[in-house]
């Protein structure tokens, strides 16, 4: 096969196998999601009552059961709302009554705003600090390195969350809490997002480079009198950046969904809030079309990023 077509032919591979693996993600995903709400404790019905009307009775909640196809059993339900997913149909909301499409669609440019600068925030600061770890001896710097990622890791998102707003909007006042009001908001969600995923994302790093320059290429490099940045930068990170690759497309897919913590955490109006309040009632089309949206978002980059790291590693073949 010609060089050119080598690693073309093998993105092509990677990317049909990893969609039928997306597929099959997403659909586990809408069966677990819906099983859960299924067996969860209360009842939609009472508490959609309960928020449109503020008291409830029997007679109410039997008829909201039967607008809203509850007294249906479980499996028709569940196939209702797949087939709807499949048409482009996402159904409305109980609790609002407004279409469920409608509502994402105002609550998806917060949440991509506030996932990507949560991802740019762990890229950026994970594989700086990781490749700093990596192509130094001195413990006073790959110590800080190691130790702050362990803390970060050591600490829920929302207990994160909290210590934000306490330092530096309580006592600091140096940015706000709640809501969008320009980019100074987008700061403490993104940090809460985007520091724990850069910790993974810098260990990570940090442990393949340090294997790649073990490899035999890397002590020839070194003899031929390359300079040791030269060689961490130019000759190690490209070998090891297709395994780098496929943890950066996790790290995206993860700011994605950390994105439900923060928007709570911080009144963030997107879709980790929608779907935190459509928990809250057990309002099933609205979870459904959540859910799956975050899932979407997160398997699509890891997908993307697969497909990306077999290009990097059929043209690191072709030239070897």
């Amino acid at each position: 096969m010609p060089v050119g077509r080598s690693w073309v032919a093998a993105a092509g591979r990677s990317a049909g196998r990893r969609a039928g693996e997306g597929v099959a993600v997403l659909l586990v995903v809408s069966l677990l999601t819906f099983g859960l709400l299924t067996v969860a404790a209360g009842d939609a019905a009472t508490a959609i009552v309960l928020a449109r009307e503020g008291t409830v009775t029997a007679g109410t909640v039997a008829r909201v059961r039967a607008e809203l196809g509850l007294d249906l059993p479980a499996p028709v339900r569940y196939l209702h709302g797949l087939t709807g997913l499949l048409t482009g149909d996402l159904g409305a909301s109980a609790r609002t009554g407004r279409d469920v499409a409608g509502e994402v669609a105002t609550r998806l440019g917060p949440t991509i705003t506030l996932a990507t600068a949560g991802a740019v925030v762990a890229v950026v600061l994970g594989l700086g600090a990781g490749v700093l770890a990596a192509g130094t001896r001195r413990r006073v710097v790959r110590l800080p390195i190691r130790l702050g990622s362990l803390g970060l890791l050591s600490v829920p998102a929302f207990a994160l969350a909290q210590l934000g707003v306490l330092l530096f909007a309580l006592q600091w006042r140096l940015l706000p809490t709640q809501g969008i009001a320009g980019w100074p908001s987008l700061v403490l969600p993104a940090a809460v997002i985007g520091l724990p995923l850069a910790a993974v994302l810098a260990q990570v790093t940090e442990a393949r480079l340090r294997s790649t320059l073990r490899e035999p290429f890397v002590t020839t490099a070194r003899a031929r009198g390359t300079s040791p940045v030269r060689v961490l930068l130019a000759t190690a990170l490209p070998n090891a950046a297709a395994p780098l690759l496929v943890v950066v497309g996790d790290v995206v897919g993860s700011a994605l969904a950390a994105t439900v913590v923060a928007e709570t955490a911080f009144g963030w109006p997107g879709i980790g809030d929608y779907l935190v309040r459509a928990l809250q009632f057990r309002d099933w089309y609205p979870l459904q079309a959540a859910v799956l949206l975050v899932a979407v978002g997160a398997v699509s980059a890891r997908g993307l990023a697969g497909s990306l790291a077999a290009v990097v590693d059929a043209r690191a073949g072709v030239r070897s």
